[in-house]
């Protein structure tokens, strides 16, 4: 019998970590690091060998990503720097720039991103206005795991929202925030399949685990 494919449109995770070099995961040889999970999506998935990343800093790297271009083609040669230092907003992924996101939409997904943006501060350039239709994380660069203020900048700018609402969860570790809206999230009913963005502001700075 010839096999029917199914229409039904798959449902796409993709997950995005900060500030990690190739071998610091268990599955291309780190030694120091444990990353069984990682490890088991590797084994049990495809491992590429040979992969650049577009820029080595984080809003470069992620403009590429989010749109399929070199980082200089859309519009972002380095780091998106914070409100206090761009009061007009002129930083940031520009919205002329077609996302991943809206790409997904555009296609009947409902999207969502759990984690780090770091590619825009204002309303349009922020992840609802540029195609994700649900996000909690920060917005900017990285923040301290339990207090949930900017590491960089500081101690006064509190950065953690869900959509463009600012929230307040003190004491509570971001990673595990991060895992309880994801499964939310993904566990929704809804007759539209999804596109999910977890990114990770580990494994870069402030590194903190559980008590």
């Amino acid at each position: 019998m010839a096999q029917t494919r199914s229409n039904k449109k798959p449902n796409v995770i993709v997950i995005l970590t900060d500030d990690q070099g190739y071998k610091d995961l268990g599955s291309y040889g780190a030694t120091d690091l444990k990353t069984p999970n990682i490890d088991r999506l590797a084994k049990e998935g495809v491992k590429f060998t040979q992969f650049y990343a577009a820029a080595p800093v984080c809003s470069p790297s992620r403009a590429a990503l989010m749109t399929g271009k070199y980082n200089f083609n859309a519009g972002l040669f380095g780091n998106v720097v914070p409100p206090n230092s761009d009061p007009e907003g002129k930083s940031g992924l520009p919205t002329e720039e077609v996302t991943m996101a809206e790409m997904f939409k555009s296609n009947g997904y409902r999207t969502g991103l759990i984690g780090k943006w770091h590619l825009g501060h204002t309303p349009e350039k922020l992840p609802n206005g540029q195609g994700f239709d649900y996000f909690f994380g920060h917005q900017r660069g990285c923040i301290d795991n339990y207090s949930h203020f900017f590491f960089w900048h500081g101690p006064n700018l509190h950065d953690l929202y869900r959509n463009e609402t600012e929230i307040y969860r003190p004491g509570e570790f971001f990673g595990d925030l991060m895992v309880q809206e994801m499964k939310q999230f993904i566990s929704e009913k809804s007759d539209q399949p999804f596109f999910h963005l977890l990114g990770h502001k580990y494994a870069a700075l402030p590194l903190s685990g559980r008590p």
